[in-house]
């Protein structure tokens, strides 16, 4: 999986390496400098008008699976106590004392919903539901909001949603921060939509037809040998003769343009087509803009909005990086600005996205730092959240705008370190903005490159906690208080351990599938080295901790006790011992996706009491086994080259499976209690 990773960021890095290496031209900078200094003049002149911050409160999440919804919702409509529903419903999830935010989106077809959610803060989830927008959703004086779902096969109803505790309300912002707000909408204009037709375009990945700028790009590409890649030829060789082919496109196309009828009559039937069609692609684009002119090339560009496939499509991007760059040629500011933003801030549309992909890709800050931009105050008033009911404010992604501000220099650098603190401290400023800014602070932070600086401000991090507002702070201090307010019966039992790591959620395993709450805890004891792997299934009931506490011991003990996991153990001081425990028994085979992996005649042994545990090896290596109840021990996957006392990783490997990206090794040796190989 790792090589996977590595072979797409490869791609991300290869496909933005072949498409245009700068966005502003050194000759469009003073044009454009004009443009900014009449709009910052506009801004200096004009009255600054209050700015609100996002409607928020505190509240309760709660979250049940059922089949007696209508009783539940019932419930929730005579204002019951959640806890009180507890003895009916021992599924229900409740988490407690939540700052919760409610927010009006409008999409692209004029759809209105309404979202209300909490987010997350540490090991604690953040939570969301999505409902269609009434002006009845509007009232202060609403307790319950929910959504449910109905699986009719399972004959199961899912409720989620907030109790609102203390109701939504919004606080005028102070004026240092509404000034960014201000200045950020002088420069990028609110009523500049960057293209048209939006609704359609994400069809037009499946729903698409051959025509005559189909012909036009065949042509070119026959008339100027673009390469194709041959079955044997390696992917990045591919890339770097398609770059060098399209290296000449401009020499190409002009060539052609005076010397072949063929291609000019094409291409001026393509632009015709286009531009009644509403219509276009990349080719045309770019002949348009090289031949024809910048503007009609511009208009087409917005016509032609590309949807990307998967979170590693870079088309989109380059797409934008192009229009910005055409934009400033003209020049044409609300569409340079707005596509600057969007190819810095990854803001894009793609079927699916992912945090892997997007953190790879650059910001460009570097270029829009030549300009006559006020930067700091453009990236903090589109970072900020505010009341945004007409839509038209840009909002920036906070983790882009600390990726941005970690590529400036260094005054510009503690003028943001030193604007957070100030901003976090500030008891005029709302609960969810400090903590939108103390993300951002940790994005920033994230991509630091010196490891003395990053370590100075992982501690004013640390140190900003303590001004948050009460509703923050309590998960602050307390990074497991949704693990401990669902088990708030066994919170006495709990605490007992150290807590490295707990979550809640819906998971898909070797070992499990489904809802649960998931734990890595160890004994309070110096140098315990044993770390326990819960996974506690939420279905009919939420599994107790009880179940694994009844077993501990005997557990422990097997392991303690057995000679050759000590051996394996000990071979380095910083190995650690996970023990896997799920439900009510360590080993389990979920959907036979442990044991069908295994040789027919490992398959046919006895699992009954088997310890599932895994050893933690330095540099991320980690090895699985099963300890079976006759002490035999059985090794699961190994990493290359892995060694253990008396066996090297020929001896211990029996297969190895490959695909396109990765390879992975097989031991399924078994040992006995001295380490004697069985088999």
């Amino acid at each position: 999986m790792r090589n996977l990773f590595l072979l797409l960021l490869l791609l991300i890095s290869s496909q933005e390496s072949f498409s245009q290496n700068e966005i502003i031209a050194e000759e469009d900078i003073p044009v454009l400098d004009i443009i900014i200094d009449s709009l910052e003049t506009e801004y200096q002149n004009s009255p600054r008008s209050n700015i609100e911050s996002l409607p928020q409160g505190t509240g309760d999440y709660f979250e049940v699976k059922t089949n007696k919804p209508e009783e539940f919702i019932l419930a929730l409509t005579n204002k019951v106590e959640l806890d009180s529903l507890l003895k009916n419903f021992p599924n229900l999830q409740i988490d407690r004392d939540l700052l919760v935010l409610k927010n009006r989106v409008e999409y692209s077809n004029g759809e209105q919903k309404l979202q209300i959610k909490s987010f997350q803060i540490k090991n604690n989830s953040e939570h969301r539901i999505t409902i269609d927008y009434t002006d009845s959703l509007s009232r202060e004086n609403i307790k319950f909001y929910y959504t449910s779902y109905t699986n009719k096969k399972l004959n199961s109803t899912n409720i989620r949603g907030f109790k609102i505790k203390e109701h939504f309300s919004k606080v005028i912002l102070p004026e240092k921060y509404a000034d960014w707000v201000s200045y950020t909408d002088f420069l990028v204009l609110p009523n500049q939509n960057l293209f048209f037709n939006t609704d359609s375009n994400h069809n037009s990945l499946y729903n698409r037809q051959e025509n005559i700028i189909d012909s036009l790009v065949n042509y070119y590409a026959v008339k100027t040998n673009k390469p194709k890649r041959s079955k044997d030829q390696e992917f990045i060789s591919f890339q770097k003769s398609l770059n060098d082919w399209e290296k000449k496109r401009s020499f190409f196309a002009d060539s052609l343009f005076n010397e072949d009828s063929k291609f000019k009559e094409l291409l001026n039937l393509s632009l015709e087509y286009a531009e009644n069609e509403e219509k276009s692609n990349g080719e045309l684009e770019f002949f348009t803009a090289e031949l024809i002119s910048k503007e009609k090339a511009l208009k087409l560009m917005r016509f032609n909005q590309h949807v990307g496939s998967c979170s590693f499509d870079n088309g989109p991007i380059i797409q934008q990086k192009r229009m910005a760059s055409l934009a400033a040629q003209i020049p044409n500011w609300g569409v340079f600005i707005k596509s600057f933003l969007n190819v810095m801030n990854d803001q894009v549309s793609r079927v699916a996205n992912s945090n892997i992909a997007s953190n790879a890709r650059k910001t460009y800050i570097e270029e829009l730092s030549k300009l006559n931009l006020n930067i700091p105050k453009l990236l903090l008033g589109s970072n900020l959240r505010i009341d945004n009911e007409n839509q038209q404010h840009y909002f920036s992604d906070g983790s882009k705008i600390g990726k941005a501000f970690s590529a400036l220099d260094e005054k510009n650098q503690a003028f943001f370190e030193q604007t957070i603190s100030e901003l976090i401290q500030d008891e005029h400023v709302d609960a969810f903005n400090k903590l939108h800014f103390y993300n951002t602070l940790k994005h920033y932070q994230y991509f630091i490159k010196d490891t003395i600086k990053k370590n100075e401000i992982e501690q004013r991090i640390t140190k900003l906690e303590e001004y948050m507002p009460p509703v923050l702070q309590s998960r602050f201090k307390n990074p497991n208080k949704e693990l401990k307010d669902l088990l708030r019966e066994e919170i006495n039992e709990l605490e007992k351990f150290e807590i490295l790591d707990t979550s809640i959620g819906n998971i898909y395993s070797y070992s499990y599938g489904g809802d649960c709450w998931m734990a890595e805890i160890r004994d309070k004891e110096k140098n315990s080295k044993i770390i326990y792997d819960l996974t506690m299934p939420i279905e009919d009931s939420i599994t107790p901790l009880e179940n694994f506490l009844l077993r501990k011991e005997s557990l422990t003990n097997r392991i303690k006790e057995h000679d050759f996991i000590n051996k394996l153990f000990s071979t380095n001081s910083e190995n650690q011992l996970y023990l896997k425990f799920t439900g009510d028994r360590s080993f389990s085979n979920f959907r036979n996706r442990v044991l069908k992996e295994m040789p027919k005649k490992l398959q046919k042994l006895n699992y009954n009491n088997a310890i599932s545990f895994y050893i933690s090896y330095p540099n991320r290596k980690y090895v699985r086994y099963i300890l079976l109840e006759n002490s035999n021990v059985i090794m699961l996957s190994i990493p290359k080259d892995f060694k253990i006392p008396g066996y090297d990783f020929e001896e211990l490997l029996t297969e190895t499976e490959e695909n396109f990206f990765s390879k992975s090794y097989k031991s399924f040796k078994i040992f006995d209690e001295n380490g004697e190989m069985l088999n």
